[in-house]
């Protein structure tokens, strides 16, 4: 995970980027490994079951069928997923515990563009690959917004090596060019849908994945694609633990929503469209707050940590 930070960060924001803006990200840059260093801890892992990388390709399988076949838009598609993961978790009162993060993982891993991984068994593979990561990190970065989106990154990044290896990899996703209204519109989303989130997801307990997935569902409905895409990506960010923001947790999601915001708008890689790519956007986010946090003056809570590692 910790290649993967520094490789999805150094292509995203500071290769090909001019001068003043590489630079800038680069300092931002070392305050996200701060934020890592300090809070992305790892637990035992418990027995590796072979429910979530199956659950996982199967949602990662479904939302090509939505986005691709039935030319659904791809964050309704997502959210729609995992919704029906969030649900059905919900209904079996929990005794299904952990098939929410497995379906959404899955479902990020389904995003990856056509012109990323064109065949539907390299996303199924990809889905399969993110639920086993996942099941690996089972106790790490616990209360992290981000994860899993991140998880399905790590997924995908691994089968577009074997794509490669075949010589059947894309030459990658077209990115959007942000007017300058999208760009507005941009922050304030990621302002509102972070605080959304997190609200839903903790202060009314329907737990993190509906906390995301369901407003989704009407962002990837009414919002042009490159504002639902920021919308669900922000929605991440939400789904940061209360207990990793204290005692200031309006203050320090607007902080991240800003740099997730900003993260966006600068993010330009090599090879687009490969999905999860919005959860470590939201990721670094978090570490960088985090980070900053640790950086400043009476603001590091070693409390925090001490209850992640119990």
């Amino acid at each position: 995970m910790a290649t993967l930070v520094v490789v999805f960060y150094v292509d995203g924001f500071l290769v090909g980027a001019p001068i003043p803006e590489a630079l800038a990200f680069a300092l931002l840059g070392v305050v996200v490994l701060v934020g890592f260093l300090h809070h992305a801890d790892h637990g035992d892992v418990d027995q590796i079951g072979a429910s979530t990388p199956v659950l996982s390709a199967l949602a990662a399988l479904t939302v090509l069928a939505l986005s691709r076949g039935l030319s659904w838009p791809l964050v309704f598609s997502a959210a729609a997923v995992g919704s029906a993961g969030g649900l059905a978790e919900l209904a079996s009162r929990h005794r299904w515990s952990g098939l929410d993060a497995a379906v959404y993982c899955g479902a990020f891993a389904g995003m990856t563009s056509e012109r990323v991984l064109a065949h539907p068994v390299l996303v199924l593979l990809a889905g399969a690959v993110a639920g086993l990561v996942l099941e690996l990190l089972q106790s790490s970065w616990a209360g992290i917004g981000g994860k899993l989106g991140s998880t399905a990154f790590l997924g995908v990044f691994g089968v577009i090596g074997v794509a490669s290896v075949l010589g059947v990899q894309g030459s990658g996703a077209q990115l959007h060019a942000f007017s300058g209204w999208e760009r507005a519109a941009l922050m304030l989303v990621a302002l509102v849908s972070t605080q959304l989130t997190h609200w839903l997801s903790y202060g009314c307990h329907i737990g993190v994945v509906l906390g995301s997935a369901l407003p989704s569902l009407l962002a990837g409905l009414l919002l042009p694609p490159p504002l639902a895409a920021a919308w669900m990506g922000a929605g991440f960010v939400g789904m940061t633990a209360p207990a990793r923001l204290a005692p200031n947790p309006t203050r320090l999601l607007l902080a991240m929503g800003v740099l997730f915001g900003l993260f966006s708008l600068g993010f330009e890689p090599s090879l687009a469209g490969i999905g999860g790519d919005l959860g470590a956007t939201a990721a670094m986010s978090v570490f960088a707050v985090l980070g900053l946090r640790r950086l400043l003056p009476g603001c590091s809570s070693q409390e925090v940590q001490h209850v992640f590692r119990r």
